[in-house]
């Protein structure tokens, strides 16, 4: 996205969701440091239109569901993120494959966040 093109307001805004951003990567980086997984931050924040009420929807994905529950309630223990789903790799891609217009949007829309992209 180019800053540059948004309206004084919506430059503001960005910045902010930036911020924002950069401190949800770093505690995700701090709380998952020693977990081999991916985070995936989904929902309002992950599509650009939140607002103040807005929640932080994360997913972690790992190569077995054990791996992925474990950093999911490292996440949920240190308080990162209000909702906290955990999947095996495999089921993540198969989302994008999912009979349920939801699970797919979720995947399609999802943005990696950790490890930093």
């Amino acid at each position: 996205m180019d800053a540059s093109t948004l309206s004084p307001l919506e430059q503001v805004r960005h910045r902010r969701h930036e911020r924002w951003l950069e401190d949800l990567q770093q505690r995700l980086a701090e709380t998952l440091v020693d977990v081999p997984c991916r985070g995936w931050l989904f929902g309002s924040r992950a599509r650009g239109d939140w607002d103040g009420f807005s929640d932080t929807d994360l997913l972690v994905e790992a190569e077995c569901a054990e791996l992925a529950e474990r950093a999911a309630d490292l996440l949920r223990y240190a308080l990162v993120g209000d909702d906290v789903l955990a999947l095996d790799r495999r089921r993540w891609q198969a989302m994008a494959e999912s009979p349920s217009p939801h699970w797919r949007a979720v995947h399609a829309q999802a943005r990696c966040v950790y490890p930093q992209p």
